[in-house]
């Protein structure tokens, strides 16, 4: 075999050349596949339905996710936006489960952990870009939460860095940014709901919220089957 950058000829399991120093293909060695992107499979939100999902799930093991989203207060409140990406997803992946397996225990609010670093930069930069957006008369804050829909789940199911997530979640809401909107307004008074129900209820809508995040995203993208075998 012959160097593709000189020319000069090199031995075939040679991993440089003898001449140059390039780096060689070796005869024989598995080249890596290329990997399909996601395919957005629906245009149009439907954030009622969504959040109604989330109820029903959230209703299925109530004081379970109660005790996770108790975790996620204490655990990503003491180290602020390091630990809230990895969190984040653990209750997204709680809910995954509990959709598709039928069970979800108090440890799956930890899974994120298996993904720290693409969760840790993409919860920063959810947050960053929220309080950018939110600081700019409101408005441009709720379409970067809306925007900013399913970068974990991306994360976790199709196996993508947190940067390509981001902008795939961003391709998402782009298809129909009112609908999108209103899913997030939705969203917010869900949590105003909590808020008003003695602080208690937060407990409540902010496991309903994530839900409905993850009913959303079956719609949109649909979980991975190797995906769910693995949460069984």
């Amino acid at each position: 075999m012959f160097c593709a950058k000189c020319g000069s000829q090199v031995a075939p399991q040679a991993p440089f050349c003898p001449v140059c120093g390039s780096p060689q293909e070796m005869a024989g060695a598995p080249q890596p596949m290329a990997v399909a992107m996601p395919t957005i499979r629906m245009d149009k939100a439907q954030g009622s339905k969504w959040i109604s999902q989330g109820w029903e799930l959230v209703k299925l093991d109530m004081v379970t996710f109660v005790i996770h989203a108790a975790l996620f207060l204490v655990v990503s409140g003491s180290i602020p936006l390091i630990l809230q990406g990895p969190m984040i997803l653990g209750i997204q992946y709680a809910m995954m489960r509990r959709m598709f397996v039928g069970k979800t225990e108090v440890g799956d609010v930890f899974k994120g952990f298996n993904y720290f670093v693409p969760a840790m930069v993409a919860g920063i930069l959810v947050s960053v870009f929220g309080s950018i957006g939110f600081a700019l008369c409101l408005i441009p804050g709720f379409f970067v939460v809306a925007a900013l829909q399913f970068p974990f789940l991306l994360i976790l199911d199709k196996g993508m860095d947190f940067w390509p997530a981001m902008q795939l979640s961003f391709e998402a809401a782009q298809k129909d940014w009112g609908g999108y909107i209103v899913f997030v307004l939705l969203q917010v008074l869900v949590m105003v709901g909590g808020v008003l129900a003695c602080c208690v209820g937060v407990l409540v809508a902010f496991p309903v919220i994530h839900a409905s995040t993850v009913a959303a995203y079956q719609d949109v993208f649909g979980f991975e089957q190797r995906t769910i075998e693995q949460a069984r």
